[in-house]
């Protein structure tokens, strides 16, 4: 074999935009150009002839440069257009990503191939992948997710409102990659782009609180926050029945609303009534939660259709006003007669729940609750439960709620 300036082939290739330019090149074993090399570079055809108007590309002058020399240049000087930003709207919130991270480069072949064949002013053109697109935008859609709210009544000043639904949001990242990809190669200046959504209507809507126009009645009781589980099954039942809406005619049962009292569901043992006993329990405080609302129906006039008092008195309701729920036994239930929609709001705050009922109110309408009790001997008390509704001063109604019986005992659970 020869030594000395033995020469290898070197293929370099651009695009013209019409068909592929191909150039051969040679270069010495240690890769330093051949004289003929040299020779054939100076040869090669240049950007922009002899007497032609200077081409530029981005803003970057190639003119006398050949396909090689333009393809250098142009990488070097384009390269921090790449970290130029684009900012991701879903047409509430926007936010900033460099070209670079959203799968963009820089198509070198395209503006040299326009700059080739004479083009004076050759814009940036990118190049995106779709798929890499796809991926960034992944990792921006959870700045982008709302979450879905119901509509709710609210009350402020004296005044009821209602404030409306939110809906869900979310990006669909593949196509919205599929749709911006081409756009973005297409108009490299593109500041702005416009993700593609997905929206979910809530289950309850401002038209469904239409009618809504005044808090019914409202009711709280205190409690002990230092029983941790006492209060966390509490606040449980409080999330389920908080937003609740009666329809004109539906009857609400606790039991439905809240569901079953379990471990599973994260409901804690405390103690609770049993056979007028003290006991531990799945799921104590849950009562306070029914007897509340049982006083918030109750004064806003409303049918009960079913409830029951506990076998012995709690100390956070008048005997004959407290109620109970046994999941698969008994139930608290009451009926909108009302013609208008009802909203539950629930709260649960420092020591204290606050049941509040909003519908249409009947104005004048007054309500107040009695209760004649009977001692009918040691830890054994009987109570009857009256409404009396007034409207404009005048008796309307005066009804017998039920009659309770409390009849307990001593057990190793006593406090």
């Amino acid at each position: 074999m020869r030594k000395g300036n033995s020469t290898s082939m070197k293929q370099l290739r651009f695009s013209t935009g019409v068909a592929p330019v191909v150039f051969l090149t040679a270069l010495t074993a240690s890769g330093a150009p051949t004289q003929a090399q040299t020779a054939r570079a100076e040869n090669a055809p240049k950007i922009g002839g002899a007497g032609a108007a200077r081409v530029s590309v981005a803003g970057v002058g190639v003119s006398g440069l050949n396909a090689t020399e333009a393809q250098r240049r142009l990488r070097r000087e384009l390269e921090l257009k790449l970290n130029a930003s684009v900012i991701l709207s879903d047409g509430h919130r926007r936010l900033a990503r460099r070209r670079r991270d959203i799968g963009a480069q820089l198509d070198i072949g395209w503006m040299v191939g326009r700059a080739m064949s004479g083009q004076q002013f050759v814009p940036l053109r990118l190049r995106v992948d779709a798929l890499d697109m796809q991926r960034a935008l992944r990792r921006a859609a959870p700045f982008f997710t709302v979450r879905a709210r119901d509509a709710r009544v609210v009350e402020s000043k004296g005044a009821v409102k209602i404030v409306p639904e939110t809906a869900a949001s979310r990006v669909l990242a593949p196509d919205s990659a599929h749709r911006l990809a081409p756009l973005l190669e297409a108009n490299a200046g593109l500041r702005v782009l416009k993700l593609t959504t997905q929206k979910t209507v809530p289950a309850l809507t401002a038209a469904r609180l239409e009618g809504i126009n005044a808090r019914l009645s409202t009711f709280t009781t205190r409690f002990d926050a230092g029983k941790e589980k006492r209060t966390l099954n509490m606040r449980l039942a409080i999330r389920a029945i908080d937003g609740t809406l009666l329809s004109p005619g539906e009857v609400f049962s606790l039991n439905k609303t809240v569901g079953e009292r379990t471990q599973a569901r994260g409901y804690r043992t405390s103690i609770i009534f049993q056979n007028g006993y003290k006991v531990p329990g799945i799921g104590a405080g849950v009562s306070q939660v029914t007897g509340t609302l049982f006083n918030a129906a109750l004064l806003a006039s409303l049918p009960i259709v079913q409830y029951r008092t506990h076998s012995r008195p709690v100390a956070y309701l008048p005997i004959g006003r407290d109620a109970t729920v046994s999941w698969g036994d008994f139930d608290m239930k009451f009926k909108n007669n009302t013609g208008a929609p009802i909203y539950i709001s629930y709260q649960i705050g420092g020591e204290r729940v606050t049941a509040t009922l909003f519908g249409r109110k009947t104005p004048g309408q007054q309500v107040t609750l009695t209760v004649r009790s009977q001692n009918r001997g040691e830890r054994h008390i009987t109570a009857q439960l009256y409404r009396t509704i007034r409207q404009n001063g005048t008796i309307t109604s005066k009804q017998r709620v039920g009659t309770s019986t409390y009849k307990w005992k001593v057990g190793e659970w006593e406090e």
